[in-house]
């Protein structure tokens, strides 16, 4: 297994983080990282700031996204009419810009997410997230990404389809991302389906606040 070094998602958008892109840059600088990414939830907004800060501090400034993914950015079903256990809503997914022309077809994604993909959160599809793909890395994201949802439901055969898709369309672009708070049992599956696939696996834990004294006010934030 090959992993590549560790990254900070950050979380700088209402509601989920509670820490300042000044705070999160200088906390990451303090620790040692040579870089932080911010993947705010369906926007770019906290780009600028968190670029400016992390220069500021001397580490290197990653900018994406944490998107929503589905089967068909046009679907607009409710819950009820769905019987499949995978046919959700959508799926989480972290795009990261790898250059300028990723980060100007991040834009274009997310404009297409708010403006032709709205239904309940902004969401991709496979469709324009394969048109748009030049400069744009790709992780599996969280407990709630593509492949994660269908290890636990155990629907392997979905989750080979989707690695299969990524890795053909994506090629060294695409990572399995594992992160701590996840089960065991999880990562063991997903890291098994990465060697399997030869794609490698990138460690990442989520940030909502800069330390621990930030700890409760972004728990209360969620109530």
């Amino acid at each position: 297994m090959t992993y590549v070094p560790l990254h900070v998602h950050t979380h700088y958008s209402l509601m989920d983080g509670v820490a300042t892109p000044e705070e999160y840059a200088k906390r990451a600088s303090d620790i040692g990282l040579s870089a932080i990414a911010i993947t705010d939830h369906g926007v770019l907004s906290g780009h600028r700031p968190m670029y400016r800060a992390a220069k500021a501090n001397g580490i290197k400034p990653i900018l994406g996204i944490e998107g929503y993914i589905t089967t068909d950015r046009f679907d607009n079903r409710d819950k009820s009419e769905r019987t499949d256990p995978l046919d959700m809503v959508y799926n989480h997914i972290v795009l990261l810009a790898k250059n300028d022309k990723g980060l100007e077809n991040l834009n274009k994604l997310n404009e297409l997410a708010w403006t032709e993909g709205y239904y309940r959160k902004p969401r991709i599809d496979f469709e324009i997230l394969s048109k748009y793909k030049e400069g744009v890395i790709v992780l599996s994201a969280c407990m709630s990404g593509l492949l994660a949802k269908a290890i636990e439901y155990k629907e392997y055969a979905a989750a080979k389809k989707h690695m299969t898709w990524f890795k053909e369309t994506f090629g060294d672009d695409f990572y399995v991302e594992v992160m701590p708070h996840n089960s065991p049992e999880l990562n063991k599956e997903l890291l098994e389906m990465a060697d399997i696939y030869g794609v490698k696996a990138v460690v990442t834990p989520d940030c909502h606040h800069s330390d621990k004294s930030q700890k409760v006010i972004q728990e209360m934030m969620l109530l």
